[in-house]
């Protein structure tokens, strides 16, 4: 396996072939990835950076761009003023069918067209658009947006907002604060949403059966605009339906300590 190593100081672009996996760990700057088919190599646009020269390591089929904290240390140097040389700023464009992994502290990320994605952040905000395949995204406190995303989701916030759109298959959300909003656009998907104290708003189909169950210590469940009866003093609400003309059921189960849950169609 081939291994080669580059250390960029200054706006440049890099050309690597043979890439199967690509990870991204930046501070503060930003980050974006798209998928060009028509390519075969990955493409690193480096736009700016900081004090600190860039990192970028390729071993084998995995290409690594960043600095050689992870991200804990990363978020402890910059509470101390100590890591404001790690910016930068970088366009990467991968074939499809590469692996992303993309992690920060600070940078905003923005992925497009990628296959088999992961993300996470403490502060920046995420954006997805047309993604496919299995998608984790995790924030503490950015807001994270998915857009045309095919495929399951597993999505987790602190008090950040998450809005997560596409064909979706099996969705798994969790929050403390933020609010969540999950709109399925013609599929029926499984979705299993934990929360604090963040609504948690999914939207279908019209005509879509649902079986829904909530639990919580307190909070509502709310179907087509109606409060559901809860059968105990606490939030215990179970609701089926049976589907008509062949249609496949949405499975929607829902924890919250003190939270909405609301289900809409059409």
């Amino acid at each position: 396996m081939s291994t080669e190593s580059w250390a960029i100081a200054a706006p440049q672009t890099v050309e690597v072939t043979g890439v199967g996996a690509l990870t991204i760990r930046l501070q503060d700057g930003r980050a974006d990835v798209t998928v060009d088919p028509e390519t075969t190599q990955v493409t690193l646009e480096v736009l700016e950076v900081g004090e600190k020269p860039l990192q970028v390591d390729r071993d084998g089929d995995r290409l690594r761009i960043g600095y050689e904290r992870n991200a804990v240390e990363a978020f402890v140097a910059r509470v101390r003023s100590l890591g404001s040389s790690e910016r930068a700023v970088v366009h990467v464009t991968v074939p499809p069918q590469v692996r992303v992994d993309v992690g920060t502290t600070e940078a905003d990320v923005e992925v497009a067209g990628t296959s088999g994605t992961v993300v996470k952040t403490v502060t920046g905000t995420v954006r997805t658009a047309g993604t496919h395949g299995s998608l984790y995204l995790r924030s503490v406190s950015g807001d994270v947006a998915s857009s045309g995303h095919t495929g399951d989701v597993s999505a987790q916030v602190v008090s950040g907002a998450l809005a997560l759109e596409g064909t979706l298959g099996r969705v798994t959300t969790s929050s403390v604060s933020g609010a969540v909003a999950v709109t399925a656009v013609g599929t029926v998907p499984m979705v299993s949403a934990k929360s604090v104290s963040g609504d948690v708003a999914l939207r279908l189909d019209a005509g879509t059966p649902v079986s829904l169950k909530v639990r919580g210590a307190a909070g509502q469940a709310v179907l087509d605009g109606e409060v559901l009866p809860s059968t105990t003093r606490t939030l215990s609400v179970d609701h089926g339906e049976t589907p008509t003309d062949g249609r496949s059921i949405a499975y929607v189960t829902a924890t919250v300590t003190s939270a909405r849950v609301i289900v809409s169609r059409g």
